[in-house]
């Protein structure tokens, strides 16, 4: 078995939008905001004024959220790890890896299983063409293993967000 410090592999770097943005026209717009003020209501009838307040704030929230164009974050993979944006995930932290090709997407999904306990899988978007050599490059270091995304980013994605 070879130890991390003695495989080099090729650098990949690429960047791509943090999330994948959907324009929204004016009547989801309203149908958010009737929600909200609905369910404002809701909570101040039930006299819970600090739900109230955190709803009218999620709502407010959620709409700024939707209007935001999306930043492009970098991503590289390396010999020491894989960086998105500042931070740096070594192979040491990393479980396994799956690529997930959706064909009408421009951009594959790069599924990366970590250690953490909060947010243990990553969704990458990865540019199809660097598909291949991305996925030669980390079954030299981690294993490729069936992970999918998880259920409430699936969920979220269906609902248009």
């Amino acid at each position: 078995m070879y130890h991390m410090d003695e495989i080099k592999i090729d650098t990949i770097q690429w960047s791509a939008p943090e999330y994948s943005h959907k324009e929204r026209n004016n009547d989801w717009f309203w149908a958010l905001g009737i929600i909200t003020v609905i369910a404002c209501g809701i909570a101040i009838w039930f006299k819970n004024n600090i739900f109230a307040i955190f709803i009218l704030l999620s709502g407010c929230s959620l709409i700024m959220f939707t209007l935001r164009q999306p930043k492009d974050a970098s991503y590289t993979i390396e010999t020491k790890g894989l960086t998105m944006g500042k931070d740096l995930h070594t192979w040491k932290s990393i479980k396994s890896f799956n690529i997930k090709n959706n064909e009408d997407a421009p951009y594959v999904k790069l599924l990366i299983e970590t250690s953490n306990y909060f947010l243990p899988i990553y969704t990458i978007p990865l540019p199809k063409e660097l598909e291949n050599s991305t996925k030669e490059s980390l079954l030299k270091i981690i294993s490729r293993s069936e992970i999918d995304e998880s259920k409430a980013m699936v969920f979220v994605e269906k609902l248009g967000f």
